[in-house]
């Protein structure tokens, strides 16, 4: 495994009873020397946005939505390649 290099990963599984096999399976678990937290997002502040285009830049998607109120973190999820992934 490489260098851990992310604070904070976002996961949407297609049902929650295979959410809740990850939370029990992971929660706790050490990676990279570092004990993670696995858990439900408790608040309604968490957007998830599909379908944007594909050239659209970080800084752009931000800026549309921080003209609707303040922002606390903006990325758009990107493969290795920094392509967007279809799936």
């Amino acid at each position: 495994m490489s260098d851990c290099i992310c604070a904070t990963a976002v996961v949407t599984l297609k049902d929650e009873m295979a959410s809740e096999a990850v939370i029990a399976a992971l929660n706790g678990k050490t990676f990279c020397d570092h004990e993670v937290e696995v858990k439900f997002n408790p608040c309604n502040r968490l957007l998830c946005v599909g379908n944007l285009p594909a050239d659209m830049e970080a800084t752009d998607f931000q800026s549309l939505v921080q003209s609707y109120g303040p922002v606390e973190r903006c990325f758009l999820m990107r493969n290795n390649a920094g392509k967007c992934d279809a799936n």
